[in-house]
């Protein structure tokens, strides 16, 4: 519209004074209507959305540590070692030589200087960004979204009650001979989100407040597509409680990250609340004679477009025919021959005829008041009937809607006993798998132990011949090829612990993945539980709001009744004073007591309901702290394990640390019995010594092997089953975490 609606008014109120103002007319209607019985009602109701900034403020201090995050992200380099056939080699490095030296099962042929191997290892390195401190970042911007998603739906897509203006009139005069009554009622009911033609949109603090909102979802929609988020989107999420590390602790970013963290984990609040405001002013003077104005010109609207007799069209016409009273008087009195008896006789027939006429019509008019007043009071009683069967559904509803919460509470409890015990003898299986690993593992060590010393006796007993013999030469041989054989096994030995590590590394890695997983369906499913929790909430206080606002209309409705009421009993007091009057303070008094009764109904109700809404405060708090307790001891439990394994792999470094320093020994002490055995070598003794010493070693290195082979053998049968049961044990979990999610889905349906 090209003028709102202010302007207009403003044009039409200049226009009715310019014409009215020294208005003989007008004049003499306002002093008709000043003496007139006039009664006006002006109501207004709307609604006021305040909005809580203090999440606002937390995101808005956090937005530039995250964005120094994100642009200079921390990184570290991942280095992974792969042996590969020798033409798909990419890089020769001089780890790829060491390793070869160290394994020459992999040369194929030695010509000269020139080593061809057939594999050969290969060392890849390569830039990575998932350290703990980015995948803390990367985990609190997924919160961070799902946290601002919640609230912005909620702000600007809910609607809320209705504004609510109102304006009554009613004015009764004369005019001259003429009596006036008139009548004027007009109600506009409008969405508080909807604006005028004047509106541009909202203003004060609530318009800074959406802006505010809308710039932080804005920004941190943009980070969440950023290439730091897009590096990590297959990373490992992190699980509370955060870990304080250096970076975390010390940079000034990161700690107002973790400030955030904390916040948002602690603000369960929905952003904004709803403050109802209602008045039912008095009406001005100013405003008083402009409606007495337009009475006015609506009389004078009327009397214009009344018709006359002489106008053209269709129109019903009755005929009355007056009744004259016989005025007997003068016959009666002139007529001599009439006795006195006679007249009276006449005249006292006559008033009792007439009498008798009025107390029929009286009879009839007290009958059609008391038909009007039982009819009343039957729609009132089933107007109030109808209210007590609905507040009795919405009790009942209520009730089964409790039952409902507390039986699915039970089965969640429930279930999670069951988690605890499974988990508890997943725990007890692999801690009693580990203690059989460890017994075949002290069982081996022994028996290496046993061989090391019968080698060593072995080892004396040649020393002792050779010095007896004196044969240096091939003793220097012999000690030559016995320190080739001893560093070949205990290459063997390192690479077989190499393997063991790397098989260990492994077990580890899929443990921490699991770990891992099992933590973001924990995460996924607390955070399902928080959305559901704010949306029952939010149904809860829009419930709430919508049964206040029924209650009010509920009174309006009854004032109203009750005015219209006592209108019709004054206007019936006028036909008929005394019965009326006590027939109307009759139905006061019964009127007052239903009021009474109804609003005590009512507060009781509202009483229950807050009685309910305290229980489910409590429930969800005791909840809330078993479920704290829960992650606490959770946390415990990973802490003791981490430590375990942490000393488990301490005690198995300073193990290999030992190991390796024997082996060192042991070749010093080879070098300087081969630079000894130099001195002293017999070709004889030396052949000899030398087949019988091939043909041990022969037998030993084939008894060891077929040791190596059933011991690989049994190894790989175990990882076999193990993994076959790994399978079965997350098929099985995954059908299960199905079929719980469909069963809440189904149980969210039914309970919305």
């Amino acid at each position: 519209m090209e003028k709102s609606y202010l302007e207009l008014y403003l044009e039409y109120k200049d226009s009715l004074a310019s014409l009215t103002t020294d208005n003989v007319f007008y004049d003499a209607m306002e002093n008709c209507i000043d003496t007139g019985d006039n009664r006006y009602s002006l109501f207004n109701r709307y609604f006021e959305k305040k909005i809580d900034l203090r999440w606002v403020e937390e995101i808005e201090a956090c937005i530039i540590p995250l964005d120094n995050i994100m642009r200079v992200p921390r990184k570290f380099i991942v280095q992974e070692e792969e042996i590969v056939p020798i033409e798909r080699a990419r890089k020769i490095t001089n780890e790829s030589i060491r390793h070869l030296a160290q394994h020459t099962n992999m040369i194929a042929k030695v010509e000269g200087d020139d080593v061809t191997p057939n594999q050969i290892l290969n060392v890849f390195r390569e830039e990575s960004y998932e350290v703990y401190e980015n995948r803390f970042v990367y985990t609190l911007m997924q919160n961070l979204i799902r946290f601002i998603d919640v609230r912005y739906n909620v702000l600007f897509n809910v609607s809320d009650d209705d504004n609510m203006a109102s304006l009554k009139m009613e004015s009764d005069f004369t005019r001259g001979r003429e009596k006036v009554t008139y009548k004027l009622e007009v109600a506009a009911q409008s969405g508080s989100g909807e604006l005028d033609d004047t509106a541009t949109g909202l203003e004060g603090e609530n318009a800074s407040a959406f802006q505010r909102i809308e710039r932080i979802k804005k920004i941190i929609n943009e980070y969440a597509h950023s290439a730091f988020m897009k590096e990590l989107q297959n990373c490992v999420p992190v699980r509370p409680p955060i870990m304080r590390t250096n970076a975390i602790q010390k940079n000034p970013n990161f700690r107002a990250c973790l400030k955030l963290w904390q916040f948002i984990q602690s603000y369960t609040d929905l952003g904004y609340e709803i403050t109802v405001k209602e008045s039912n002013d008095m009406v001005s003077d100013e405003y008083r004679n402009q409606l007495n104005q337009m009475m006015a010109l609506n009389y004078m609207m009327l009397k214009a477009n009344t018709l006359s007799e002489d106008a053209v069209g269709k129109q019903k016409r009755r005929k009355l025919k007056p009744k004259l009273l016989k005025r007997l008087a003068e016959e009666l009195v002139l007529d001599y021959d009439m006795e006195d008896v006679e007249i009276q006789r006449v005249f006292v027939e006559e008033v009792k005829r007439v009498s008798k006429k009025k107390m029929e019509g009286e009879k009839k008019i007290q009958e059609a008041i008391q038909r009007a007043l039982d009819s009343e009071n039957a729609r009132k009683k089933a107007i109030e009937d109808k209210i007590k069967a609905k507040i009795a559904h919405e009790k009942e509803m209520e009730r089964r809607r409790i039952a409902r919460e507390k039986e699915r509470e039970r089965l969640a409890k429930q279930k999670e006993k069951e988690r605890i015990a499974r988990e508890k003898a997943r725990e007890k299986a692999r801690k009693e798998k580990e203690l059989a690993l460890a017994k075949e593992k002290a069982r081996k060590e022994r028996e290496r132990a046993r061989l090391a010393r019968e080698r060593e006796k072995e080892r004396l007993r040649i020393e002792k011949e050779k010095e007896k013999a004196r044969l240096l030469k091939e003793k220097e041989r012999a000690e030559k090829l016995r320190a080739q054989e001893e560093a070949r096994i205990a290459r063997e030995k390192q690479r077989e612990e190499e393997r063991k590590a790397r098989e260990e590394a492994k077990k580890l890695a899929l443990i921490e993945k699991e770990k891992a997983a099992k933590a973001k369906a924990k995460e996924k499913e607390r955070a399902a539980k928080a959305l559901a929790l704010e949306k029952a909430k939010a149904k809860e206080r829009a419930a709430k709001l919508r049964e206040k606002e029924r209650i009010a209309k509920e009174k309006a409705a009854q004032a109203e009744k009750e005015r219209l009421a006592r209108e019709k009993a004054k206007e019936k007091e006028k036909a008929a004073k005394a019965l009326a009057a006590e027939k109307a303070k009759a139905k006061a008094e019964a009127e007052k007591a239903k009021e009474k009764e109804r609003l005590a109904k009512a507060k009781a109700i509202e009483e229950e309901k807050e009685r309910l809404a305290k229980e489910k405060a409590k429930e969800k708090a005791a909840k809330e702290k078993a479920e704290l307790a829960e992650k606490e001891r959770i946390a415990k439990e990973k802490a003791k394990e981490k430590e375990r394994l942490a000393r488990e792999k301490a005690a198995e470094k300073a193990k290999a640390d030992k190991e390796k320093a024997k082996l060192k020994e042991k070749e010093r002490i080879a070098k300087m019995r081969a630079a000894q055995a130099e001195k002293d070598r017999i070709a004889k003794e030396k052949a000899k010594e030398k087949e019988r010493l091939a043909r041990e070693r022969i037998k030993e290195q084939e008894r060891i092997a077929k040791e190596k082979a059933r011991e690989k053998e049994r190894l790989a049968r175990e990882k076999a089953k193990a993994k076959a049961k790994e399978q079965e044990r997350l098929a099985r979990e995954r059908a299960k975490a199905k079929e719980q999610a469909l069963k809440e889905k189904k149980a969210q349906k039914n309970a919305e």
